[in-house]
C-alpha cells in the first residue's frame, strides 16, 4: 500500500505514530536485504509503479510493441488499485484510449485498497460514460431482488448506474428466489444437496451450471467435504489448502515415516492408524480381530505383552503373523513387508518421489486389485467426488515431492516428510483440475467475472455475512492515505469513529452479498442455520419468507434413499397396491444393480436358518476376548 500510495519510509518515520514510525525503520532495512538477496524482485505494486514510470517517461521507440499500443480495454475496473488507476493515468498521457467496464456495487477489493472512491476518480479520468441500462443476466425477480439490495449501499462518487427495482410481481418472486433456515448444519447441507439435485434431476439444470458461493474459504472447504458426502459433485474454485491437510495424503505419507523409523521405535498407535488406511487395507473390525487372536496365542504361550506391542512386532518380523492363517494377518502381513521394502530402498538411496510410489504401486483395495485401478473406477462413478479429490491429492503430493527432489536433490526423504505433515501454507502452483459436471464452489471474491443458471448461497449467519469487525487495528492501515495526504498538504487529518468505520465494513460486506446475488440467472436459494450457537443474518430481511418446516423433509432424491423409501413402504405399509408398486421398483433397482434393492442383501427379513444355539454352553467353554 505504501509503494501505490507513493509513501516513502522516511514519511513514516516522520509521523506521529509509534506503529508507522516502526513500519518506516523495518521498511529501510527490508528493502536493503531484498536488493542484496534477489536484485530483480519485484512484487504486484512495485511492477505497477514501474510500469507508470516507463510509459510516462520512456521515448516511444524504447516501449517496442507498447509503443504501437492504440487502446485497452479493461473489465471489472472496479478491482484496480490506486496503483492501477495511476497506470491507466499512464496509459492516457501517451494518448492511449481507455475503455474500462466496472460496477462500484459489487467491489470487493476494499481490503487491498480498492474500493468504489477509485472506480470513481477513474470514471473523472476517463471522462466520458456510458451506462448500460438493460439487465441482460438475471430473470426479472433476481433483478428486482440485486437492485433492492443496492439501494442499501453508500454511493461514493457515482449514483447514475443505479436503477430502481420495479414494481414486485403480485404472486411475489415465486420459485426464482427461495429461502431456508435450517435448525442445524447437517440439515442445513441436506437441504442444499437436495436442492441441487432437484435443479438438475427436475429442471434439467447441469452440475456444471450450478454453484454454491459462501463467505469464506472455511465455509467453503466445509461445503465441499458435506455435500461430496452427499454425492453431489463438487469442485472448490480458489480454495488452496496445504498438502497436509488432506487425509490421503497424511495417510501415505506417514506410511513412508513408519518405514523411516526404526522398526523397534514405531508407534503402535500410529502402525494402527496406518493399517485402517487405503493403504493398510484393514477396518476396525479386522484389526481388532487381529489383535485379539495376537493376545490370545501370546497368553496361549505363557506371555503378558499387551496386543498393541504384540502387532508392532508381528509387523516388524513378518515371520511371526504367518502362524495365524486368516485374511488379517496375511493383510498385516503384506503391509510389513511394504515397510520392510520400503526401508531398504532408502538405505539403497531411493528418493521421496520413489519411495511413495512404492507404497501408491503395492496398495491393493479389498477385492486384491491394484488401489489405483479401483479409485479410477470409484472416481469415475457417479458417486465418486470424494475419491477423485482423493486422487487429485495424491497427483499434487506426486508433483511436490517431485520438484523438492529437483530443486534440492541433497534434501533427504525426512526433510520432505516433515515440510508436508507440518507445513500450513499451501503450494501456491496446485490447483485442482478442471472436471466436468462438477458443482462449482466459490467466495464471492472468486465469484467475479462468473455466472450461473442456479446458484446457493449458504452460510449466511449473522456475525459471518455481515462481518463488520474492524480490521488494521495494529498498524491502522485503513488511514494511511488521508494521513500522508494531510501531512503533505500541511491540513488537519479527518477523524473517522468507530460507528464510520462500522458502516464502511457493513457496506463493503453488502457489496459482497450483490455480487453473490447477481452471479444467479433463473434461481436462487439463500440458506443459514438458527440453533442455540448461530442465527440468520439480517440480510434475510431482502428475502421472501423462508420455506415452512413441512417442506424440508422431501425426498432426498437419490438412489440410496429410493431403495430406502420403496423398501419402508414395502415392509410396513398396510396398502396392498402400494406394497406391489414398492416391489416393482425395487425388482427394476436392484436388475440395474441398485446398492440396497436386492432382498438378498437385507438383514432381519429371513426366518433363521438353525434354531439351535450357536455354543452349548453345557459340554463346551466360551472364549471371551
Amino acid at each position: 500500500e505504501c509503494t501505490e500510495l507513493g509513501v516513502t519510509p522516511a514519511e513514516l518515520e516522520r509521523s506521529e505514530r509509534p506503529a508507522w514510525r516502526a513500519v518506516g525503520s523495518f521498511a529501510l532495512s527490508y528493502r536493503s536485504v531484498l536488493d542484496r538477496a534477489r536484485a530483480a524482485h519485484r512484487d504486484a505494486a512495485d511492477l505497477l509503479a514501474e510500469a507508470g514510470a516507463i510509459l510516462r517517461t520512456a521515448e516511444p521507440e524504447m516501449l517496442g510493441p507498447l509503443g504501437r499500443l492504440r487502446a485497452v480495454l479493461i473489465d471489472d475496473a472496479q478491482e484496480l488499485t490506486a496503483g492501477g488507476v495511476a497506470l491507466v493515468a499512464a496509459l492516457r498521457s501517451r494518448g492511449i484510449a481507455v475503455l474500462a467496464f466496472g460496477d462500484p456495487d459489487i467491489s470487493s477489493g476494499a481490503f487491498r485498497g480498492a474500493g468504489p472512491e477509485l472506480f470513481a476518480s477513474l470514471v473523472a479520468m476517463l471522462g466520458d460514460v456510458h451506462v448500460l441500462d438493460e439487465a441482460h443476466r438475471q430473470d426479472p425477480a433476481l433483478t428486482a431482488l440485486t437492485r433492492t439490495v443496492v439501494q442499501t449501499i453508500g454511493a461514493s462518487g457515482r449514483i447514475e448506474h443505479r436503477r430502481a427495482p420495479g414494481p414486485a410481481a403480485a404472486d411475489g418472486p415465486g420459485d426464482a428466489v427461495q429461502a431456508f433456515i435450517a435448525p442445524s448444519p447437517h440439515e442445513e447441507h441436506d437441504l442444499i444437496a437436495r436442492t441441487l439435485r432437484e435443479w438438475h434431476l427436475l429442471h434439467g439444470i447441469g452440475w456444471e451450471r450450478m454453484a454454491v458461493i459462501a463467505h469464506d474459504t472455511r465455509q467453503v472447504a466445509a461445503l465441499e467435504a458435506e455435500l461430496a458426502a452427499r454425492e453431489v459433485p463438487t469442485r472448490a474454485a480458489g480454495v488452496q489448502r496445504p498438502l497436509g491437510s488432506e487425509t490421503v495424503v497424511r495417510d501415505i505419507v506417514g506410511i513412508v515415516r513408519l518405514a523411516l523409523t526404526e522398526p523397534a521405535e514405531r508407534d503402535p498407535q500410529l502402525l494402527a492408524e496406518a493399517l485402517r488406511t487405503p493403504f493398510g487395507g484393514l477396518d476396525g473390525v479386522g484389526l481388532r480381530r487381529l489383535r485379539a487372536r495376537l493376545r490370545h496365542l501370546e497368553l496361549e504361550a505363557g506371555g503378558s505383552a499387551p496386543a498393541r506391542l504384540l502387532l508392532r512386532d508381528g509387523i516388524a518380523e513378518p515371520a511371526r503373523l504367518a502362524r495365524l492363517d486368516t485374511a488379517e494377518a496375511r493383510i498385516a502381513d503384506r503391509f510389513g513387508t511394504l515397510l520392510h521394502e520400503v526401508r531398504e530402498a532408502r538405505l539403497r538411496g531411493e528418493t521421496i518421489h520413489e519411495l511413495l510410489w512404492r507404497v501408491w504401486d503395492s496398495s491393493r483395495a479389498a477385492d486384491g486389485r491394484r488401489l489405483a485401478l479401483s479409485w479410477q473406477e470409484a472416481a469415475n462413478s457417479p458417486s465418486g467426488a470424494e475419491t477423485a479429490r482423493a486422487l487429485d491429492a495424491l497427483v499434487a503430493l506426486f508433483d511436490a515431492a517431485k520438484r523438492s527432489v529437483e530443486r534440492a536433490p541433497e534434501k533427504g526423504p525426512e526433510a520432505f516428510i516433515h515440510d508436508i505433515l507440518d507445513s500450513e501454507v499451501p503450494e501456491d502452483s496446485l490447483s485442482a483440475p478442471e472436471r466436468p459436471a462438477t458443482v462449482t464452489l466459490m467466495t464471492p471474491a472468486t465469484a467475479l467475472g462468473t455466472e450461473f443458471d442456479a446458484v446457493v448461497i449458504a452460510g449466511v449467519q449473522d456475525g459471518v455475512w455481515p462481518n463488520v469487525r474492524l480490521r488494521g487495528g495494529l498498524l491502522e492501515t485503513w488511514r494511511l492515505g488521508e494521513a500522508v495526504a494531510a501531512a503533505r498538504s500541511g491540513e488537519p487529518e479527518h477523524e473517522h469513529s468507530t460507528l464510520d468505520r462500522r458502516r464502511a465494513a457493513l457496506h463493503d460486506e453488502l457489496r459482497l452479498f450483490v455480487r453473490a446475488l447477481s452471479r444467479a440467472r433463473h434461481r436462487l436459494l439463500v440458506t443459514a442455520v438458527d440453533d442455540d450457537d448461530q442465527s440468520p443474518s439480517a440480510f434475510f430481511g431482502f428475502l421472501p419468507d423462508p420455506l415452512p418446516p413441512q417442506e424440508r423433509h422431501a425426498h432426498p432424491l437419490t438412489l440410496r434413499g429410493l431403495v430406502a423409501k420403496h423398501r419402508r413402504v414395502l415392509t410396513t405399509s398396510t396398502d396392498p397396491v402400494a406394497r406391489s408398486e414398492a416391489a416393482g421398483q425395487l425388482r427394476l433397482l436392484a436388475e440395474a444393480d441398485v446398492p440396497g434393492a436386492d432382498p438378498d442383501e437385507w438383514f432381519g427379513v429371513r426366518p433363521p436358518s438353525d434354531e439351535r444355539p450357536l455354543r452349548d454352553l453345557e459340554t463346551g467353554s466360551v472364549p471371551v476376548s
